[in-house]
């Protein structure tokens, strides 16, 4: 490895190792990576304008000026915390390697937030059935889509989870699918839904041999030599011809649990099905739960209402 404090550094080298540190050390996603590399793309073209990279030149106050910068230009407080936290990193990489002092991560600000001070972004039932008709036909697209929209809305997996998802993971005789988590780099077996089940099979007919990857395209080619469509495009795809703005692949993993949560399931269940390592990750959806919430909540003063 070419430690950056030590002369001037090649961005593609540099982006090459702090990749490695970030999959092999902190064992972060592919999508938490490709978020740190947009960061040190756009700090590098701010701070080094001449292209030359020399991280024992960096400043604090260059540090700060960039931020600015992107704040102004990022206005979203979720959007500013995940840049903050990819600039944390990338100065505890520098600081380890001696190309800057340590504790910069530790004297960035902060952004003010409060967390789950929001309710989850579901969708509605009418938007959900808005995406299961433009998914019928038995054309191989319409047949692809169904399957992607039943994994994601029956199974609450993550788009992430669909990409890596092998024909191999599927226990037909047991009725199960094992799911590989490139976030938290755990598996889990889930039960496979009737429905689900039938949706691959179909869409499994379509091809003349099996593929290695339920989801395989001939364009998309990742950094393990699989061949993956990006689920985020075909829901992209699935919400912009059902006429859904506003909206996210994440908000179909809400809809999973905020159904759960209403129709009775423990905090604990929709944990197991979510991959969510810890539990309070799920308490966002104790907003969601009416009926506990009325249990709890105090008489107005005076017996009004």
């Amino acid at each position: 490895m070419q430690r950056p404090s030590q002369k001037e550094v090649s961005l593609q080298a540099f982006l090459r190792d702090y990749d490695s540190y970030a999959r092999d050390v902190r064992g972060l996603s592919a999508a938490t990576r490709e978020i740190h590399d947009r960061t040190i793309r756009r700090f590098c073209a701010f701070r080094f304008r001449n292209g030359r990279i020399v991280w024992s030149a960096v400043r604090f106050t260059d540090v700060v000026s960039f931020l600015a910068a992107e704040f102004e230009r990022l206005r979203n407080r979720d959007t500013q915390r995940v840049w903050l936290a990819s600039l944390r990193s990338i100065l505890r990489y520098l600081a380890e390697a001696g190309a800057v002092p340590v504790g910069w991560d530790m004297a960035l600000p902060r952004t003010a937030t409060r967390r789950h001070a929001n309710l989850p972004r579901h969708l509605s039932r009418e938007q959900v059935q808005a995406l299961f008709a433009i998914c019928r036909g038995k054309q191989p697209r319409a047949l692809r889509d169904r399957a992607v929209l039943l994994l994601l809305l029956r199974l609450g997996l993550r788009t992430g989870e669909v990409e890596n998802l092998t024909w191999e993971d599927i226990d037909w005789q047991e009725g199960t699918v094992r799911i590989h988590s490139p976030k938290t780099r755990r598996e889990r077996v889930l039960p496979l839904p009737h429905d689900v089940g039938k949706a691959l099979v179909a869409y499994l007919r379509t091809f003349d041999k099996c593929p290695a990857l339920i989801f395989e395209s001939v364009r998309t080619t990742t950094a393990s030599g699989r061949r993956h469509i990006r689920i985020k495009d075909v829901v992209r795809s699935l919400f912009r011809r059902a006429g859904i703005v506003g909206r996210s692949a994440h908000s179909l993993r809400h809809t999973v649990a905020t159904e759960m949560v209403n129709h009775g399931a423990s905090f604990k269940d929709v944990a197991d099905l979510l991959g969510h390592r810890w539990l309070s990750t799920t308490l966002i959806y104790a907003k969601l739960d009416m009926k506990s919430l009325r249990k709890v909540a105090l008489p107005w003063p005076g017996g009004a209402r």
